[in-house]
């Protein structure tokens, strides 16, 4: 089954890199290959063809049921079920929702967010009618970022949207006493009344139910230091220990009365058991992508025990891979789907075929996966944790072996004795206490965490194969050649620009201004987008995109006024990338920044920067008072107005006149009717026009009437919200034109940048 699993694999993967998905007339020529490939035995043909055949039909169905863009920002009443735990907080409640409209054309499941909402919470399965305004999938774009248009295709999310205030939103049912998420909804409710006090509650939440809805930013940042965050993930580690241990328990009850032997073995009711409670845990996760995965697995592998069939563990996992990409063809496109099949490939290179097996095997095990994860650790997220063996070899058996079972227990108990209940799961969260100490304690070690930058998939493609050299039983030839294959991985230095050369980008923040700007050996930032409430694009966009390109030290961030759409994801930057330097015409709002001044200048790498306006003690609106930065180089220049208008546009031109004049303009306020005036744009006579505009903002940025003024004046113009990132480099090629990281990086499920 190895080679058929590879190949049914790489024809998953050939579908979901695909920029577009091929036409139905391109699929049918396949089938004569199929019938050829059949008839001549060649099996692995076969495989790959299905596979891509089958990922075409399922990509074809989640793309038709997205919602068409005709009727975004439409009010539309629905009616259905919440089909998921609303995740809240002060203020939001966001959830997962099952339209039952025959009358409207609405994707089968769409993510809600309701701001504000009334003190009757919605809860899961219940049925409610909200008057909502959707929008066709659609994310940020940028380097580094996370892609939401992936995650809302994984997800079979056709649309999101929000609630609209209005008397029409009431709830028509409630929630059955048949349905997984009302057991789900009313053991939450158990735990957060027995640990109501517990700074741990969001852990045990996390272990026992699949809510990770109350963990705090600290929190994940342990589990990422320290490399535990599969932990909290209900997977693999967790649906395994809870089938070993229904397994054990239920092969020990039925060896009690040796009669029953006679009907089954005690093995086969172990493997009955292991596949029960391991499909218990797995409704109380919420049978998410990952669990369902991971239930996969088991029950092949149970089903291998009870029909006393000794099947190579090899074989079990291809047959598991196969099964679990006819599920879901787009697994592929998860970071879990890869960690945990190379954990187990890994556990299997390293323990099950190396002879004699070493003593304390398991502690080696933690160390050798923690080394074979590396590649891709680094190829999906640009970091791994060094202190990550150190951290596991406590966490998983205390969480496999005490933690995860009580869990269990206490959740069983709950529907029998809620006393004893509640004492199983105070016991579990002092475990857990114990438990965080010692995470806590490693991740303030320092260089708990190896940052990278962007590697091509070709160098942790080197790393493994070297690797797999490494890792081998001694005796294999040529390990030796395992530190030339890892060793470009420790020595490679991402590219930067030559001396008088720019790179700059300008990030897509939604509605909302950051750009990076990076010289030969220096990097600034010149806002850092919005942020609203727990979420800010400082964390979430400016700060990957920096360690996306290997940028390891913050030379100076200018914060151009205080609206929450420039400085919102200030202190995030700021707590990865302390800078000495921070310019702000608002310095009250931002701790150890400066003033912005007229005048101020520096050169850094043969680029000259000069500060514009304001004016020392200037008068104006916070709109008029932004920062205003020129950058000059030899290859170009670049002018960054922030959210200036009018009064402060007249005050540029009379004070500067020809020296106004740039080739990149990011326009002033979003490209604002109060910005953007005739005069300006003439004085500065820019090649390229760059807006930073939310997708069909509620602003309605860029204006249309703006837009028109600068393609009179011959400029040209493009949007954040249509393209993603916009990165120009300034350089001996002299081309201006922004590159869009949306076209660039497009796949199947990205929208078109006009849509």
């Amino acid at each position: 089954m190895v080679k058929p699993a590879i190949a049914f694999l790489s024809g998953c993967l050939l579908v979901a890199w695909l920029p577009q998905l091929p036409s139905l007339y391109w699929l049918l020529t396949l089938f004569p290959l199929i019938f050829i490939a059949w008839h001549r035995s060649q099996w692995i043909i076969v495989w790959f063809i299905v596979a891509v055949i089958w990922t075409s039909v399922q990509a074809q169905f989640r793309l038709d049921n997205q919602l068409d863009v005709t009727i975004e920002r439409q009010d539309i009443l629905v009616t259905g079920f919440i089909s998921s735990l609303p995740h809240h907080n002060d203020q939001r409640v966001r959830f997962e929702f099952k339209p039952e409209n025959p009358n409207r054309n609405l994707p089968a499941k769409i993510r809600l967010s309701w701001y504000y909402p009334p003190e009757i919470i919605p809860q899961a399965n219940e049925k409610w009618q909200f008057l909502v305004r959707l929008k066709a999938p659609r994310g940020m774009a940028n380097p580094g970022g996370f892609d939401y248009e992936s995650w809302l295709f994984q997800q079979r999310i056709g649309a999101t949207g929000y609630i609209r205030e209005s008397e029409q939103n009431q709830k028509l049912q409630t929630a059955s006493p048949l349905s997984i998420q009302y057991w789900r909804a009313r053991l939450i409710d158990n735990i957060s009344t027995t640990l109501e006090n517990s700074p741990h509650l969001a852990l045990v939440e996390g272990l026992a139910v699949g809510n990770r809805d109350r963990m705090l930013p600290q929190q994940w940042e342990t589990l990422r230091q320290t490399g535990t965050s599969h932990l909290l993930a209900i997977s693999g580690l967790h649906i395994g220990l809870a089938a070993a241990l229904g397994f054990f328990v239920a092969k020990m009850l039925w060896r009690i009365r040796g009669q029953r032997l006679l009907i089954l073995s005690d093995r086969q009711a172990g493997a009955i058991g292991g596949l029960l409670l391991a499909l218990f845990y797995a409704l109380l996760a919420g049978l998410s992508i990952p669990t369902q995965r991971a239930l996969v697995m088991v029950t092949v592998v149970m089903l291998s025990i009870f029909i006393k069939r000794r099947i190579d563990p090899l074989q079990i996992v291809s047959l598991s891979l196969i099964l679990i990409l006819f599920i879901d063809p787009f697994a592929t496109l998860s970071a879990g789907f890869w960690l945990s099949f190379a954990a187990v490939f890994c556990i299997l290179y390293v323990a099950h075929y190396r002879q004699p097996a070493p003593k304390c095997l398991w502690i080696h095990i933690h160390l050798w996966i923690a080394v074979g994860l590396t590649p891709l650790l680094i190829l999906f997220f640009q970091e791994t944790s060094i202190i990550a063996p150190l951290a596991n070899l406590l966490a998983v058996p205390l969480v496999s072996f005490m933690i995860v079972p009580l869990l269990l227990l206490a959740m069983a108990l709950f529907s029998l004795n809620l006393a004893i209940a509640s004492w199983v799961l105070q016991l579990t969260e002092q475990l857990l206490s114990l438990l965080w100490w010692y995470l806590d304690w490693l991740a303030q070690l320092p260089l708990s965490v190896w940052h990278t930058p962007f590697f091509s998939p070709e160098l942790p493609g080197l790393s493994l194969i070297g690797i797999v050299l490494l890792l081998a039983p001694r005796g294999w030839p040529l390990r030796w050649l395992s530190v030339m294959f890892i060793a470009p991985l420790f020595l490679y230095t991402p590219n930067r620009p030559d001396a008088a050369e720019v790179w700059f980008t300008l990030l897509d923040v939604g509605q909302g201004l950051s750009a990076v700007v990076q010289t030969q050996h220096h990097t600034l930032v010149f806002d850092t987008g919005p942020a609203f409430g727990e979420f800010d694009t400082g964390s979430a966009v400016v700060v990957p995109f920096l360690r996306y390109h290997g940028v390891t030290e913050l030379d100076s961030l200018i914060i151009s006024h205080a609206d929450n759409d420039h400085i919102g994801g200030a202190k995030a930057v700021l707590a990865y990338y302390p800078s000495n330097t921070i310019l702000s015409s608002d310095p009250a709002k931002l701790d150890k920044s400066q003033f912005c001044r007229q005048g101020q200048s520096w050169q850094w790498d043969q680029v000259h920067f000069e500060i514009l306006h304001p004016k020392p003690h200037h008068n104006g609106s916070r709109n008029d008072l932004s920062c205003v930065l020129k950058i000059t180089s030899q290859y170009g220049t670049i002018l960054l107005t922030g959210d200036i208008e009018r009064e402060a546009e007249i005050h540029l031109v009379k004070n500067y006149a020809e020296a106004l004049a740039a080739d990149i303009l990011v326009a002033p306020h979003h490209g604002s009717r109060t910005s953007s005036s005739r005069s300006f744009i003439k004085q500065v006579s820019p090649d390229m026009v760059l807006f930073a505009s939310g997708y069909k903002n509620r602003f309605n940025f860029p204006a249309a009437e703006v837009v028109a003024r600068y393609d009179e004046m011959g400029s040209q113009t493009f949007q954040t919200g249509e393209l993603g990132a916009l990165s120009i480099k300034l350089d001996q090629q002299h081309d201006l034109t922004p590159k869009g990281w949306r076209e660039q990086q497009r796949r199947l499920w990205s929208r078109n940048p006009t849509e």
